[in-house]
Protein backbone atom coordinates (compact mmCIF):
# COMPACT_ATOMS: atom_id res chain seq x y z
CA UNK A 1 0.00 0.00 0.00
CA UNK A 2 1.26 3.76 -0.77
CA UNK A 3 0.82 6.31 1.72
CA UNK A 4 -2.13 7.84 -0.47
CA UNK A 5 -4.01 4.39 0.20
CA UNK A 6 -2.77 3.79 4.06
CA UNK A 7 -3.94 8.26 4.86
CA UNK A 8 -7.39 7.11 3.26
CA UNK A 9 -7.55 4.04 5.21
CA UNK A 10 -6.55 5.60 8.65
CA UNK A 11 -9.37 8.57 7.60
CA UNK A 12 -11.80 6.05 7.14
CA UNK A 13 -10.91 4.66 10.77
CA UNK A 14 -11.28 7.65 12.39
CA UNK A 15 -14.64 8.66 10.74
CA UNK A 16 -16.33 5.00 12.20
CA UNK A 17 -15.23 5.40 15.55
CA UNK A 18 -16.78 8.77 15.81
CA UNK A 19 -20.06 7.67 13.71
CA UNK A 20 -20.33 5.00 16.59
CA UNK A 21 -19.75 7.20 19.84
CA UNK A 22 -22.51 9.83 17.49
CA UNK A 23 -24.46 7.33 16.63
CA UNK A 24 -24.71 5.38 20.20
CA UNK A 25 -25.08 8.63 22.21
CA UNK A 26 -28.61 9.49 20.14
CA UNK A 27 -29.76 6.26 19.71
CA UNK A 28 -29.03 5.69 23.50
CA UNK A 29 -30.43 9.33 24.29
CA UNK A 30 -33.41 8.98 21.65
CA UNK A 31 -34.22 5.86 23.58
CA UNK A 32 -34.29 6.78 26.87
CA UNK A 33 -36.39 9.98 26.33
CA UNK A 34 -38.90 8.24 24.39
CA UNK A 35 -39.63 5.06 25.53
CA UNK A 36 -41.22 4.57 28.99
CA UNK A 37 -40.63 1.03 29.36
CA UNK A 38 -37.22 1.23 29.00
CA UNK A 39 -36.33 4.92 30.68
CA UNK A 40 -38.59 2.73 33.71
CA UNK A 41 -36.21 -0.16 33.42
CA UNK A 42 -32.83 1.96 33.52
CA UNK A 43 -34.34 4.02 36.13
CA UNK A 44 -35.36 0.60 38.17
CA UNK A 45 -31.85 -1.12 38.33
CA UNK A 46 -29.50 0.70 39.98
CA UNK A 47 -26.68 -2.12 38.47
CA UNK A 48 -27.84 -1.50 34.89
CA UNK A 49 -27.56 2.50 35.39
CA UNK A 50 -24.06 2.12 37.08
CA UNK A 51 -23.24 -0.51 34.22
CA UNK A 52 -24.07 1.79 31.33
CA UNK A 53 -22.53 4.42 33.07
CA UNK A 54 -19.17 1.99 33.45
CA UNK A 55 -19.87 1.08 29.43
CA UNK A 56 -20.69 4.58 28.06
CA UNK A 57 -17.18 5.43 29.88
CA UNK A 58 -15.03 2.63 28.61
CA UNK A 59 -16.34 3.49 25.43
CA UNK A 60 -15.60 6.92 25.47
CA UNK A 61 -11.78 6.50 26.89
CA UNK A 62 -10.99 3.80 23.82
CA UNK A 63 -12.92 6.01 21.29
CA UNK A 64 -10.65 8.77 22.46
CA UNK A 65 -7.32 6.99 22.43
CA UNK A 66 -7.67 4.80 19.30
CA UNK A 67 -8.42 8.26 17.53
CA UNK A 68 -5.83 10.11 18.98
CA UNK A 69 -3.41 7.08 17.77
CA UNK A 70 -4.87 7.01 14.31
CA UNK A 71 -4.59 11.00 14.23
CA UNK A 72 -0.75 10.20 14.81
CA UNK A 73 0.18 8.75 12.68
CA UNK A 74 -1.76 11.22 9.78
CA UNK A 75 0.12 13.62 11.49
CA UNK A 76 3.35 11.71 10.53
CA UNK A 77 2.05 10.82 7.04
CA UNK A 78 0.74 14.09 6.19
CA UNK A 79 4.42 16.14 5.72
CA UNK A 80 3.76 19.82 5.19
CA UNK A 81 0.17 19.61 6.04
CA UNK A 82 0.96 18.33 9.74
CA UNK A 83 -0.71 21.59 11.47
CA UNK A 84 -4.41 21.02 9.63
CA UNK A 85 -4.34 17.08 9.95
CA UNK A 86 -3.71 18.36 14.29
CA UNK A 87 -6.26 20.89 14.07
CA UNK A 88 -8.67 18.17 12.42
CA UNK A 89 -7.92 15.61 14.77
CA UNK A 90 -8.22 18.07 17.94
CA UNK A 91 -11.72 18.98 16.55
CA UNK A 92 -13.02 15.25 16.14
CA UNK A 93 -11.51 14.83 19.68
CA UNK A 94 -13.83 17.25 21.20
CA UNK A 95 -17.10 15.60 19.16
CA UNK A 96 -15.92 12.13 20.52
CA UNK A 97 -15.84 13.54 24.25
CA UNK A 98 -19.19 15.91 24.09
CA UNK A 99 -20.87 12.98 22.37
CA UNK A 100 -19.27 10.42 24.34
CA UNK A 101 -20.28 12.25 27.91
CA UNK A 102 -23.68 13.21 26.59
CA UNK A 103 -25.71 9.54 27.32
CA UNK A 104 -22.81 9.24 30.79
CA UNK A 105 -24.75 12.69 31.44
CA UNK A 106 -27.82 11.27 31.06
CA UNK A 107 -27.55 7.89 32.87
CA UNK A 108 -25.82 9.36 36.12
CA UNK A 109 -28.52 12.58 36.12
CA UNK A 110 -31.64 11.15 35.56
CA UNK A 111 -31.23 7.25 36.14
CA UNK A 112 -29.09 7.27 39.41
CA UNK A 113 -29.67 10.18 41.18
CA UNK A 114 -33.14 10.51 40.38
CA UNK A 115 -34.78 7.46 40.26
Amino acid sequence: MDKTEITKQLELYSNAIIAFIVFQSLAFCYHFGTSDKFNSIVKASKELSVGLTIMFSVALILAFFANRYICLKLEELSGEYGQLVKAICWGKAVVIILFGALPIYVTVRYAMFNA
